[in-house]
């Protein structure tokens, strides 16, 4: 008896001790290399390319195919897991970023990189299963450009999607600064296969160019053609409309542009503020894209620069510059605010989401100067210098630059009940849809809650299209063919409401200079 229980106690030791395995630490950095421009040509300057820590990124530590443990990296892409030894692990790096109301800091954002033309699969940066066999493991994981040489990209592009990721965490951080970010999920689609085209196929890479719509934005990565994971402003630009589009108001009907254009005013404000915003959140107001050949070569854009090609309230050259002005935090001898990012955020979240009017360089102005009247004088000093006339409101009115155009001006033609005027388009700055005189805009005044029609005739064989909004939201739109009147009815309250109209030629295939009769009835 006494035997039984020594064997029975005996066997329960060996158990428990059998149980008693060590714990071990695991730990590492994440970086990525970061592939620079050079000051020569603005393209990419591999030989002088460097590691950076990858930070605010889930690590996955993975057993049996199973995750079993995550951390977020720190600033110094630092991360640590505690762990059984005499065990087999993986670990792997997801190109996301992701924090949930649940935090301390009450923000909430997701941000993922995906192939585009991969079934969306998100990039990941991993492992292969070791033994934790040591009480401190020490494993760091690095995502390399790929970048050999002469003989080009020759193995995985692996840090270009972290190091868009990187730059999203930069832009967010930033805006942490003046308040609490909430914004829904970000897909950022980037592949070796995204190339310029005319036309648009994402699952094969045919994205037109790198640009943002519906809260995803595609990047280039076309080698030797145009690549823009590494060009930071590129990204934050890209990132700006995505803030517009969620936190802000953005008008734009987007569409080609360039610096030198005389461009529509809701294009001219929305890809200036893109402009302005990558040099905000970089601190560097040099815009820089590379592409061509080995992605030697690119342009520049100088943000801060107030000697733009066509200064106006048309150019984004103006708007970027102005914008830029009231952030920078050193004076460049022309402008004397200081002011960061915290008052352009606060204008662009509240009053400029709310306005009447379409976002413009001039609703931006009237509502900085109204909540900022200690400044009013220094900001009349930069809109005279970029050939904006200071006295204007929301609506641009008192504007007297027209950009060489007759059609230019007056910014918003007024309507009200019963009156009838005539309107001209113009396509003399280009046709394309979106530059200075494409469409025309009427402010239509309404008296009394009602419904009303808005008849646009054409005065020569042209398709006119319309479209009327409220603050920004569409009520009613006619895209119908013909060269038959558009007419248009909807029901407003007491109030003003914005009618923007475009001429095409007689087929509606192609955007044309032509004049009809604005009609406007109360029913």
């Amino acid at each position: 008896m006494h035997l039984w229980r020594l064997l029975l106690v005996g066997l329960s030791f060996a158990v428990l001790a059998g149980c008693d395995i060590p714990n071990a630490e695991i730990k590492g950095k994440v970086t990525y290399e970061k592939v620079p421009h050079n000051s020569d040509t603005n393209g990419l300057d591999y030989k002088n390319s460097y590691d950076v820590p990858l930070r605010g990124v889930k690590v996955e530590l993975i057993e049996d195919g199973t995750v079993i443990e995550t951390d977020i990296t720190d600033n110094q892409g630092s991360y640590s897991f505690i762990k059984k030894m005499d065990t087999f692990v993986q670990l792997r790096v997801r190109a996301e970023l992701i924090n949930d109301t649940t935090s301390d800091d009450g923000n909430e954002w997701h941000v993922r990189v995906v192939d585009n033309t991969n079934d969306k699969a998100v990039y990941t940066l991993s492992t292969d299963t070791f033994e934790v066999k040591r009480e401190i493991m020490e494993v760091n994981l690095h995502a390399a450009s790929g970048w050999q040489g002469d003989n080009g990209y020759t193995s995985t592009r692996a840090a270009a999607p972290f190091h868009i990721l990187d730059k999203v965490y930069d832009t967010l951080l930033k805006l942490d600064e003046v308040g609490e970010v909430q914004l829904p999920t970000l897909t950022m689609n980037w592949s070796p296969n995204n190339i310029p085209s005319q036309e648009l196929d994402y699952a094969t890479g045919k994205i037109i160019t790198s640009h943002y719509s519906n809260n995803e934005i595609y990047l280039l990565g076309a080698e030797n053609v145009d690549t823009d994971e590494y060009d930071d402003h590129v990204i934050i630009h890209e990132w700006a409309h995505f803030f517009e589009d969620n936190l802000a108001r953005s008008d734009s009907i987007g569409g080609p542009h360039a610096g030198g254009d005389y461009l529509d005013l809701r294009v001219a404000f929305g890809e200036g503020f893109g402009n302005a915003w990558s040099a905000m959140i970089t601190d560097r107001p040099l815009y820089q894209d590379s592409f061509d050949q080995a992605q030697a070569l690119g342009f520049s854009i100088a943000i801060e620069d107030n000697d733009v090609i066509n200064p106006g309230w048309f150019s984004e050259g103006s708007v970027q510059s102005l914008l830029y002005d009231i952030y920078d935090e050193a004076a460049d001898g022309q402008d004397f605010l200081h002011l960061g990012l915290e008052p352009i955020v606060s204008i662009l979240t509240n009053q400029q989401k709310d306005t009447p009017a379409l976002t413009s360089i001039f609703t931006f102005m009237t509502y900085f100067k109204e909540s900022y009247p200690e400044y009013a004088t220094d900001v009349d000093n930069l809109m005279e210098a970029q050939n904006i006339n200071p006295a204007v409101d929301i609506w641009g009115s008192n504007e007297d630059n027209n950009g060489s155009l007759p059609e230019g001006l007056p910014v918003y033609l007024e309507l009200f009940p019963r009156d009838n005027l005539r309107v001209c388009t113009s396509t003399s700055q280009g046709d394309a849809g979106n530059k200075l005189a494409n469409h025309r805009f009427l402010k239509l005044n309404a008296p009394v809650a009602g419904n009303y029609t808005l008849t646009l005739t054409p005065s020569r064989q042209n398709d006119i299209d319309a479209y009327i909004f409220i603050n920004g939201v569409e009520i009613a739109r006619d895209e119908a063919p013909g060269i038959e009147p558009a007419v248009l009815s909807f029901d407003l309250e007491q109030g003003i409401s914005i009618a923007d109209t475009i001429g095409y030629n007689e087929e509606g295939t192609s955007v044309a200079a032509t004049c009809f009769d604005a009609e406007f009835q109360l029913n």
